[in-house]
């Protein structure tokens, strides 16, 4: 009888002990830039794959082992480690990765962060434009952005034809639309592929849609190095006596 008694208290104290690791832990997740409530935050126990989302306020509810480790983490954001330590309630804030904010793309009016694109547009760094010789960035982008075709006439001084969105009309008439700095213009022959820091091309209709009808074969903007600064004046005079 008392061998049995032993056995059940043994047996009690173990259960005790395992139900008190495990404690609720709630809290809240915040932004750093403007301190609101991120909904849809992860929140994963460390080394497992338990774990839950905030909900529309920021606010979560897990179940944790007291000496275990909360990882916070959101699309855009820094993942953060919180050691729970047996605290029942951890408020954490995120602050936003200076990473995903270097990867940008040009779109038609400015630019924007590739998480928040939607539309279709591929780029292409200058730096590796120069990586193979072309004559012309039409010919440099040859190959390295997916869904556009350059073809070559083969011709003295001719253009490289591009085509975005294949063959539209019965002519044959499916030439993009240039834009270099801001400017639109026909021609980027004469442009120096080392002088260019980035390609963009516009493929879809909502990516190119602020350019109207002239952007409906797709958009190709080339953006080149270059410094902000006043516009300044020279002024030379020759004189013959």
């Amino acid at each position: 009888m008392k061998k049995s008694l032993l056995t059940l208290l043994v047996v009690l104290l173990g259960f005790t002990v395992v139900m008190a690791q495990n404690i609720t832990v709630k809290g809240k997740v915040t932004g750093a830039d403007d301190g609101k409530p991120i909904p849809g935050a992860s929140i994963l126990v460390k080394g497992t794959t338990t774990g839950t989302i905030t909900d529309f306020d920021g606010n979560y509810s897990l179940k944790v082992p007291a000496d275990g480790a909360l990882v916070f983490s959101f699309l855009g954001m820094k993942t953060v480690e919180q050691p729970v330590n047996g605290q029942k309630e951890i408020n954490v804030t995120l602050s936003t990765s200076t990473k995903d904010l270097g990867e940008v793309q040009v779109v038609g009016y400015g630019v924007q962060r590739k998480q928040d694109i939607t539309g279709s547009i591929a780029g292409v760094k200058g730096a590796d434009l120069i990586k193979q010789p072309a004559l012309t960035a039409t010919q440099a982008i040859q190959g390295k952005v997916a869904g556009v075709q350059v073809v070559n006439s083969g011709a003295p001084g001719s253009a490289p034809q591009v085509r975005i969105r294949g063959t539209g009309t019965i002519l044959g008439g499916a030439k993009p639309l240039y834009v270099v700095d801001g400017v639109i213009t026909d021609d980027i022959r004469n442009i120096n592929n080392s002088d260019i820091v980035s390609v963009d091309v516009l493929k879809d209709a909502s990516a190119a849609a602020i350019y109207g009808v002239r952007g409906a074969n797709g958009v190709i903007i080339i953006t080149r190095a270059g410094e902000k600064g006043k516009m300044k004046n020279f002024v030379r005079r020759l004189c013959w006596h």
